[in-house]
């Protein structure tokens, strides 16, 4: 019996519904494998309704529904929206519902940053919730995607589906964070916000670490880093179509920077970028590039400039670069003073008396007591402690020097 007036070109519902004392139209929808789903679809101009369809719809309560068909009831679409069917267009109302299921999930795919939206296996189970609204986090651990991919990405595909909203504010965070950050560096093409965007969902939902992001942005921004690791295909996967879209701000200074501190420590990269050194190391780094992959004739020539300049410096650690030998004295001399985090003052006076004392412990312990035997944080933490150990008073010794001074 029809429902609709003619020339609506909507199909005969599977039944017609009151619930609410609102009219809707349920069509059931086979998935693939073969269970029956109901797409129930708000009828928002019941003009469009025969006056004898009326009589025909079915009253339930929103529990009756759900008893009846084994779903929640969970209208998904308007009636206004499917008029909009091109008469041209043998394409049902039904097939103009799916193609809403499939634009809705590549809206989400966008928003959420990756394909995974689209897969077959997902999609299915997307209608699924949607329709129902149902909890589906129990059936995700049967989906190949579910099953393919690491802890992070099963954690983040449950959290869209079972808390979307908090699912894009991670993402928008991220978003938000990275925009920043490349604002600062500087970063520049017209590929930057989708390789923000990319980023911030790659980053929430476990595909890439925060190191691995900065990686990335490192080679786009860096030709010469890039080759010398490969070229693109050093990119995670999906990222070489930046490559054009991204303008190549630090070609060859991150590394030459790298190898700068490597070698003599962040005072040396902060005194040679300020004299044009790091520019002309850079340069030369951009020279072996351009011969080739593999050439590093340049690069071979200012590993030899600073480990001349280390040996010079720090005698005592003669062959050896600042890299290896400097993170044990900074632990060591954490563990002396009791500070928490080393700042940019006291790994410079560390350097110091490196060179100093050489590789000798006992000396770079002693001279470090005799430098900061004064400081607050050196007598609070260390001699304080020392003071409950030893059950003794030394208050006014140690500690009133630095409540004072």
């Amino acid at each position: 019996m029809a429902t609709f007036i003619e020339g609506s070109l909507l199909q005969v519902p599977d039944e017609l519904i009151l619930v609410n004392n609102e009219y809707y139209a349920v069509y059931n929808y086979e998935t693939t494998g073969g269970s029956i789903m109901p797409l129930v679809v708000d009828i928002d101009l019941p003009e469009s309704l025969l006056d004898t369809a009326l009589n025909q719809a079915t009253p339930y309560t929103e529990t009756e529904f759900a008893d009846a068909y084994g779903y929640a009831f969970f209208p998904m679409f308007n009636l206004s929206d499917l008029k909009l069917l091109d008469p041209k267009n043998p394409k049902t109302d039904v097939d103009w519902l799916l193609e809403n299921v499939e634009n809705d999930l590549q809206k989400k795919a966008k928003t959420f940053g990756k394909t995974w939206y689209l897969d077959d296996e997902v999609q299915q189970l997307f209608a699924y919730g949607a329709i129902t609204g149902q909890d589906i986090s129990p059936y995700l651990e049967n989906l190949t995607w579910f099953q393919d991919h690491s802890p992070e990405e099963r954690n983040f595909i449950e959290l869209v589906y079972t808390n979307p909203d908090k699912a894009a504010k991670l993402v928008q965070d991220n978003y938000t964070a990275l925009k920043v950050q490349v604002a600062q560096m500087g970063i520049s093409g017209e590929g930057v916000d989708d390789l923000v965007r990319e980023l911030a969902a790659d980053i929430a939902q476990g595909t890439l670490t925060t190191a691995q992001a900065a990686q990335n942005i490192s080679y786009l921004i860096d030709p010469y880093r890039m080759a010398m690791a490969g070229g693109s295909s050093a990119l995670t996967d999906g990222y070489s179509s930046f490559v054009e879209r991204i303008n190549p701000t630090q070609n060859g200074i991150a590394d030459a920077k790298n190898l700068i501190t490597n070698y003599l420590g962040v005072d040396a990269t902060e005194a040679f970028t300020a004299n044009g050194v790091v520019e002309q190391y850079a340069a030369l780094l951009r020279a072996d590039a351009a011969q080739g992959e593999g050439v590093t004739a340049n690069r071979d020539t200012i590993i030899n400039q600073l480990q001349t300049a280390h040996d010079k410096l720090f005698p005592g650690y003669e062959g050896s670069q600042h890299s290896l030998w400097s993170a044990p004295l900074y632990r060591t001399f954490q563990t002396i003073t009791g500070k928490s985090a080393l700042s940019s003052t006291d790994k410079k006076n560390v350097d110091v008396i490196s060179q100093k004392v050489g590789g000798d412990m006992t000396l770079f312990a002693g001279e470090i007591r005799k430098q900061y035997e004064n400081d607050a944080t050196y007598q609070d933490t260390v001699l304080g402690s020392m003071a409950n150990v030893f059950k003794q008073d030394v208050s006014g010794v140690f500690t009133g020097q630095s409540l004072v001074g």
